[in-house]
């Protein structure tokens, strides 16, 4: 039977526990727990192994990657990287767990031994520039996975689908001359970082998506089925990677999408069939955004049951 894995690890409650930030130790510490009370029948918890460096150097400068590593606090300083990108004495090993988990659920995947797999992994990825950390983002863990991808496995034509509420800017900028990838996002706009305007198309593998202030779920799933899922059936990719926020909620503190938790089993499902009339099913979902905590762990098990199901 096929199943999805889950990755975690205790490390990521480790990361900045302390600091009143919205991307705090809170989001992931009781997921595991809510997880298991569902008594989901196909799934298994897997606990990811740290990053070797090499492997971010795909995605990032190496300059930039390890003069990263090197400011990580050993004490109980905390630093920032950027003004929204602090970091702790923990932030290290949840750092390269988390750029890791991705680089494990592909090995997964690939061998068989999962169908799909869903990374609960802080911190988030998606505004990691090649060389410059930002938004609570230190690296780019969908990116890093997907170079993997590209240079492990041979694969050349991968869709990274980001349905968080803030544009996944360091993500494009990774990708925007790269024919092997097409990057697909829904956001706010205007909002943080700024980016994702319908002009920024890369070498035509760029595909944004700016959403306007209290759009809605209706609006919102009509506007998915157009630009995205039916674009994703015209590029027919070999293998999906999803950037999975949930704070385009309603209940989210940090933008006016509107959403419920029952539209991201809507995108879920969509993204699902994608899968699996194009690529054998194979689906690597990273956790990147969502702040208000309940809406958070509802909406992450709705995604979780349509993956297993």
């Amino acid at each position: 039977m096929a199943i999805t894995k889950i990755f975690y690890h205790t490390d990521f409650e480790n990361h900045i526990p302390t600091l009143n930030n919205p991307e705090c130790s809170k989001r992931v510490a009781n997921i595991i727990n809510l997880i298991k009370k569902k008594d989901f029948s196909n799934i298994s918890f897997v606990e990811p192994t740290k990053i070797k460096k090499e492997l971010i150097y795909d995605a990032h400068n190496e300059i930039f990657v390890n003069e990263t590593i090197d400011k990580f606090p050993e004490n109980e300083e905390i630093i920032f990287l950027d003004q929204e990108t602090p970091v702790s004495s923990g932030s290290k090993n949840a750092t390269l767990r988390a750029a890791g988990a991705g680089i494990d659920a592909i090995d997964s995947i690939l061998n068989g031994s999962c169908k799909n797999a869903f990374c609960i992994v802080r911190p988030p990825g998606h505004h990691a520039c090649i060389d410059r950390s930002m938004g609570f983002c230190v690296f780019n863990n969908v990116a890093i996975a997907a170079h993997y991808l590209i240079n492990e496995y041979n694969f050349s034509n991968i869709a990274i689908i980001d349905f968080d509420v803030h544009h996944g800017n360091g993500t494009q900028d990774i990708f925007y001359n790269n024919k092997n990838v097409n990057y697909y996002s829904t956001h706010q706009f205007p909002l943080y970082p700024g980016t994702g305007d319908l002009d920024e198309i890369g070498v035509g593998n760029i595909f944004n998506v700016p959403l306007s202030s209290g759009t809605g779920s209706d609006a919102y799933q009509v506007l998915f089925q157009e630009k995205i899922i039916n674009q994703l059936n015209i590029q027919k990719p070999d293998f999906l990677i999803i950037s999975a926020g949930f704070d385009a909620h309603t209940a989210d503190p940090l933008a006016n999408i509107n959403l419920k938790e029952e539209d991201f089993s809507f995108i879920t499902n969509k993204l699902k069939k994608i899968a699996n009339d194009h690529c054998d099913g194979r689906i690597l979902s990273m956790l990147e955004g969502g702040y208000d905590i309940n809406a958070l762990e509802q909406s992450i098990l709705n995604h979780i049951k349509v993956l297993q199901d």
